[in-house]
């Protein structure tokens, strides 16, 4: 546990680093940071709310941080996959 606890405080490190070294303000930083979150937190609100939705079909969304993320990330995509892996549960 302690190995990967490690590896992704190295990668971190190792992130900010390259952020730093481009000269970057730490503003920019910051606003990026601020705009990943507010996507986590509505992709969590938009699990839950499918899941409250579909619960009457016994159809059942996963609310999890990798549903979450995957959301996140993808956008449009992620809620397509997502809901491809609900229905094939």
């Amino acid at each position: 546990m302690t190995t990967y606890i490690a590896i992704g405080v190295v990668c971190a490190l190792l992130f900010f680093t390259i952020l730093i070294g481009r000269k970057v303000g730490f503003g920019a930083i910051l606003e990026k940071l601020a705009i990943l979150w507010f996507k986590l937190a509505c992709s969590f609100a938009l699990l839950y709310i499918a899941h409250i939705i579909v619960d009457g079909y016994d159809i059942v969304v996963p609310v999890n941080l990798f549903s979450a993320l995957t959301i996140t990330i993808l956008g449009i995509p992620g809620v397509l996959c997502i809901g491809v892996l609900t229905v094939l549960q």
